[in-house]
């Protein structure tokens, strides 16, 4: 964000976009916090420039708290035609905590000069009413030929005045709801979820992310996980293998192995949908070891909190290691705590744990906390 500067007056009515050329719309793509709107002959466009007028075309983003100010005023053009009638216009300036783009101010004035505006809001407002104190006045004085009179112009603001500044209870609100969004990544909750307690981290998704890898990896550093691993072989249709493991929003499940940890956000339960070896024995290893380990990602890198993974797959674990170069059956084995087979869709399944003092696999019924379907005691 460029440092803001007193407006000078350069209000480039070049950007107004013309529907038949095209002319100034490079301007839509541009973001920034203050936007300058010049709309000339604005009954023949349609636009209101009185308060209530403005307040209510833009008043889906002020409920939003997108805008927090905004301000208006009637000009007159500094020429004046064969009549001797000089063209009407009006500005408008809207100050958008979190940047707009000019595309979205062009859905409210498709016939406006807009002019994204490095200044401080002041500053523009020291324009548009013709304050010679600004700088504009220094670069363009003849501009204050524009200004009508105070009753013709009808100046009018809305909301509070952003003066560039954080006041104390600002600083000590920031810091407050700071710490509120790490003890919810502490305690594990999810982005979506603090997203929604506090919406404006909506964008700075990066943000979040960042300070969750920093606490899961001091956190999961140094200790070892108590890992549960279930292997179910199920050949089943794609479409019914969700019914095999608990959708809550502490599970995360991969079925996509091209960027399969993306949206991983320390959730406890992991699910290998379909899985026929797509990861390599080394990372395969590495996922299910109860040490530190890290998940790869693009942008950035997560840390594995998960305590309880689920592998799903059609083929056996003898099948699976099979069928993908140095894969270790014994060594796979090892990894295993439980072990599940289901042979149809009707079958309710069968659970096999390890035996602690023979080490050899014992057949039981459905283990919590999956639920059984009908009754299953063996007679």
């Amino acid at each position: 964000m460029a440092r803001a500067k007193d407006f000078d007056g350069m209000a480039n009515e070049t950007e107004a976009i013309d529907r038949q050329t095209g002319k100034g719309i490079g301007v839509l793509g541009k973001k920034a916090r203050v936007w300058l709107v010049t709309q000339n002959h604005p009954e023949k466009y349609g636009v209101d420039m009185s308060r209530e007028g403005i307040t209510t075309l833009l008043q889906k983003v002020l409920d939003a708290g997108r805008i927090t100010f905004a301000a208006g005023i009637r000009e007159q053009s500094l020429t004046a035609d064969e009549y001797g009638q000089r063209t009407p216009h009006g500005h408008v300036v809207t100050y958008w905590p979190n940047e707009a783009t000019g595309r979205q101010i062009y859905q409210y004035f498709p016939h406006a000069a807009l002019q994204p505006c490095k200044a401080n809001t002041p500053s523009v407002l020291k324009y548009i009413t013709k304050d010679p104190s600004g700088e504009w006045f220094k670069h363009h004085p003849e501009k204050i030929g524009e200004k009508l009179p105070e009753a013709e112009a009808g100046y009018w603001e809305w909301g509070e005045l952003p003066t560039g500044k954080r006041s104390a209870d600002d600083e000590t609100k920031k810091s407050t709801t700071n710490a509120e969004i790490l003890a919810a990544i502490s305690a594990g909750k999810g982005d979506a979820v603090i997203h929604m307690e506090h919406p404006q981290t909506m964008y700075h998704p990066a943000h979040i992310r960042q300070a969750r890898f920093t606490m899961m990896s001091r956190r999961y550093r140094s200790i070892v996980r108590d890992m549960t691993v279930l292997y179910i072989e199920a050949n089943l249709p794609l479409k019914q293998l969700h019914t095999l493991y608990p959708n809550t929003g502490d599970t995360y499940v991969v079925s996509d192995y091209i960027y399969p940890w993306e949206g991983y956000c320390a959730e406890n339960t992991l699910v290998l949908v379909n899985y026929t070896g797509q990861f390599s024995w080394y990372d395969f290893c590495r996922y299910l070891c109860e040490a530190y380990c890290t998940l790869p990602a693009r942008y950035v890198n997560s840390v594995a909190c998960y305590t309880t993974v689920l592998i799903i797959s059609p083929l056996s674990v003898e099948d699976l290691c099979s069928v993908n170069k140095n894969y270790d059956a014994a060594n796979l084995d090892t990894y295993l705590t439980h072990r599940r087979v289901y042979t149809s869709l009707d079958d309710p399944g069968a659970d096999y744990i390890r035996n602690p003092t023979t080490g050899e696999w014992q057949r039981v019924y459905l283990l919590p906390p999956y639920v059984e379907k009908g009754d299953q005691n063996e007679h």
